[in-house]
């Protein structure tokens, strides 16, 4: 076959198990398509012919990011077709077969794609009833999926006899193919849903996880009591990086009956993209430390910095405020010491050096550097001569003014820096003109020592320290109690669950509480009441499906 309508076919791409799948070329619009044709045993069928292209014509109103486009749907010299998007990469059946099980990342992903696109056929009225690998075409990166084959679709407004008579024609076509991919509802011939949707994406997904098929039965009766009947292999087993969350969706899907899985393609999807979410979160350790540690720590770390912020900032503050002080006092020191050399300066000033007498102002020296808040004390005439000193050795000796103490203020002409000099400990120094009858005479030097001043700092900080180390503690107790208090009845929520499923549900929990947790332990019982009985039924009905399921399947399925 070389022409197909207006179509001209290339190369042949696949079979199905209802039609033949070719490369064609659309010479109208240049544009390169998948033709899907209807085998000839089929298609001498004239209403199955009509319901194919029926359902083709519905799924290609259908228009999704992960659902292959429909371009056209026809029927030439008696052959009904599908022409349909050519998608670059390979499908899903054959990844498998290469690469065997896929990170669970991928997974997640692909999946999200595929409950997307379900949600969207779903809320358009469209069941597709062949979910498998082989319809499931991955993108040439491996990161798209795209949804195929809706040809064997049941539109959701059929009625019902209408839908039995085409399911007894849809069932040779499945047949063809594989069935380990159906649903309960359909290995036992009963009415499907968008549920049934949902299995055989659980089954897919079981498989891209594990790497297995999760029903492996070869023989038709086998496989329909597998699928109706038996759990799979837990997810574990094969996939021990599987997370909890994905697992869990896994087995939701792969639920016996449909009421117990999914509502609907949205509720899937909405469930894959949280654990999607999950996983992207920063890992926390397997464990970690118990909350009543954890609790008391946390608390701890966070006082911690808030005392640290406060005792710097009342040490920075209270710094300034005593150093404000001392210079205050040091300037009064300068400023008598000044006074008293003023007259002395301003009278020998007006004489011949012979004549100049600086006796009275060196014992003045002298006898005020004995106050031991004074370290040094230095009188300089207008030359820069040390005409008095603490210490006499510098007398008659030319000033050098020292430099490279940095300078704190500036006050009414007077310089006040830090001074340290090794061995004599740090100090303040006051450098102030003398002045006399609005003339200069010189300068004084005084150095006022530190000691108080540094005394009433390390006082102070000895003091927030304590505080601080006083507050700490009494936040690592009350935190180590709290954690206690909510440690314990998390205890027995956390007991409660783990018993729960052993027990199904037959327990509740006793407690006279009236906070949170109270009302915790009464949802939880809450819960419990209306789980038990469920459980219950739910034993009572598997053992009937079990016979169900062998009486029916096996003849359904080699009907």
């Amino acid at each position: 076959m070389t022409m197909l309508g207006r179509y001209r076919i290339d190369d042949r791409l696949g079979e199905g198990a209802m039609a033949d799948v070719y490369r064609a070329l659309d010479p109208d619009i240049g544009r390169t398509v998948a033709i899907k044709v209807l085998k000839p045993d089929f298609a001498r069928d004239p209403e199955l012919g009509a319901r194919f292209l029926r359902e083709a014509r519905a799924a290609g109103a259908l228009s999704h990011a992960n659902i292959a486009t429909i371009y056209d749907v026809g029927e030439t010299d008696g052959t009904a077709y599908i022409a349909m998007e050519l998608i670059g990469g390979q499908p899903l059946d054959i990844a498998l077969q290469n690469q065997g099980r896929m990170p669970y990342e991928r997974v997640l992903a692909i999946g999200q794609q595929l409950a997307s696109a379900l949600a969207y056929a779903h809320r358009c009225g469209i069941v597709h009833r062949d979910i498998k690998p082989s319809n499931i075409l991955l993108s040439a990166d491996g990161k798209t999926a795209k949804l195929l084959d809706f040809g064997v679709a049941r539109i959701g407004e059929m009625d019902q006899a209408a839908a039995d008579r085409q399911f007894a024609k849809t069932q040779v076509g499945q047949l063809i193919g594989t069935p380990r991919y159906m649903s309960p509802e359909q290995a036992l011939g009963l009415p499907v849903d968008q549920r049934s949707d949902l299995f055989s994406l659980g089954v897919v997904l079981y498989e891209m996880i594990t790497g297995k098929v999760a029903f492996p039965g070869t023989a038709l009766a086998t496989l329909a009591i597998q699928i109706a009947q038996e759990k799979v292999e837990p997810i574990d087993r094969s996939a021990g990086d599987c997370p909890p969350g994905l697992r869990f969706i896994i087995d939701k899907l792969l639920a016996k009956k449909p009421e117990q899985r999914f509502a609907d393609g949205d509720a899937l999807a909405a469930a894959l993209s949280r654990e999607i979410a999950a996983q992207g979160e920063k890992p926390v350790g397997r464990r970690g430390l118990p909350l009543r540690l954890k609790l008391p720590l946390a608390l701890a770390a966070v006082t911690a910095a808030a005392l640290f912020a406060c005792v710097t900032t009342t040490l920075g503050r209270e710094r300034q405020t005593l150093e404000h002080m001392a210079i205050v006092s040091g300037k009064s020191t300068a400023a008598f010491v000044t006074n008293n050399a003023a007259v002395l300066a301003a009278e020998n000033a007006g004489l011949p050096a012979a004549q100049q007498d600086w006796s009275a102002l060196q014992a003045f020296a002298v006898s005020a550097s004995k106050d031991p808040a004074i370290r040094d004390l230095v009188v300089v005439d207008t030359t820069g001569i040390v005409r008095a000193a603490g210490d006499p050795s510098l007398v008659g000796k030319r000033y050098a003014q020292p430099t490279g103490d940095p300078l704190i203020e500036a006050i009414d002409g007077t310089q006040v820096a830090s001074a340290a000099d090794r061995g004599r400990g740090a100090g303040l120094r006051f450098l102030q003109p003398i002045r006399y009858a609005g003339a200069d005479f010189g300068r004084v030097d005084l150095v006022v020592k530190r000691t108080a001043l540094d005394a009433a700092l390390d006082s102070a900080r000895t003091s927030l320290l304590i505080l601080s180390a006083v507050v700490m503690l009494v936040v690592l107790l009350i935190g180590y109690l709290s954690g206690a208090m909510v440690a314990r009845p998390l205890g027995r929520l956390r007991r409660a669950l783990d018993e729960a499923g052993d027990s199904g549900f037959a327990l509740r929990i006793s407690h006279h509480r009236r906070d949170e947790f109270g009302a915790a332990f009464d949802a939880f019982n809450r819960a419990a009441a209306a789980v038990e009985p469920q459980l219950d039924a739910t034993a009572s009905a598997h053992g009937e499906a079990a016979v169900l399921a062998t009486r029916v399947a096996p003849s359904r399925l080699a009907a």
